[in-house]
């Protein structure tokens, strides 16, 4: 059932059109327009905005495991600076030309390539202190680091649970929201990645997920084809109650089946 809470943009689009045809023989039909708001309002919350400049600029791109050119990527981030890039699906193929362009320019880095889609990587124009690899039961990874923003403490964490494919998946995906929603409530944190997750999954949505909110939008990310018209929003970053977003916006197509996301972030204080 929470693949099916995945496809909302859609569903509005569907029930549009069902509408206009119902409103040829029946004009009473338009009287179920309004529930085309349904979504937005039943959608996980969102940071809030902030009309100063951002402190952090941060960028989320699924690289996808069978590709080995990041010219793509590294053109984008040149065009759209980030100042940390969270990398999923990123193997030895695509981490090794990535070095020999000396990582886009990025002076810090945590790179675990592997030959299958949890490889990790994050790309950072800032210190990360105390960077850890974690993995769980199924073999996902997150990382997390320490990071310093306003003179704060930050605990950053990149993650790509598997999708919810299966039961004992899609559990192990929501465990981790919830714990990084508690451990939220007591340390401000970023966490940013693929999270096979949508703004109606339940890995974002209840009153044990408030601590962490989303500053990106329920766009589609993915697939990338078609410029994401008919996909699913999974790709996001989000913050503890300290954090506000600047702006958020879709990159373009890097070669990967992703299209990636880029936010900023202001620290306003908890």
């Amino acid at each position: 059932m929470d693949l099916f809470a995945h496809w909302q943009p859609l569903y509005v689009l569907a029930w549009l059109i069902a509408c206009g045809i119902g409103a040829l023989r029946d004009r009473r039909w338009l009287l179920c327009l309004p529930l085309l708001a349904l979504p937005w309002f039943t959608a996980s919350p969102k940071a809030p905005r902030s009309e100063g400049p951002p402190d952090l600029v941060m960028a989320v791109a699924n690289v996808n495991i069978r590709q080995r050119d990041p010219a793509a990527l590294l053109a984008w981030l040149q065009h759209q600076p980030a100042d940390i890039v969270v990398l999923t699906e990123l193997s030895p193929d695509y981490a090794d030309p990535l070095a020999r362009r000396s990582y886009g320019g990025f002076a810090h880095r945590a790179l675990h390539p592997l030959v299958s889609p949890p490889g990790l990587g994050i790309l950072s124009d800032r210190p990360l202190h105390d960077v850890r690899l974690v993995e769980d039961r199924l073999g996902a990874l997150r990382m997390e680091a320490g990071l310093d923003i306003d003179g704060h403490r930050v605990r950053f964490v990149a993650a790509h649970p598997k999708p919810p494919m299966a039961t004992r998946k899609y559990r192990a995906r929501d465990k981790l929201m919830r714990e990084l929603a508690v451990s939220a409530t007591n340390e401000p944190m970023i966490v940013a990645g693929d999270l096979n997750a949508t703004p109606w999954s339940s890995a974002l949505l209840g009153a044990d997920m408030r601590a962490l909110r989303r500053t990106t939008g329920g766009a589609p990310t993915y697939p990338s084809e078609g410029a994401g018209v008919f996909g699913i929003g999974i790709d996001h970053v989000l913050v503890s109650s300290g954090f506000a977003q600047t702006g958020a916006e879709r990159g373009p197509d890097i070669g990967s089946d992703h299209l990636p996301v880029r936010v900023g972030l202001r620290w306003q204080g908890e």
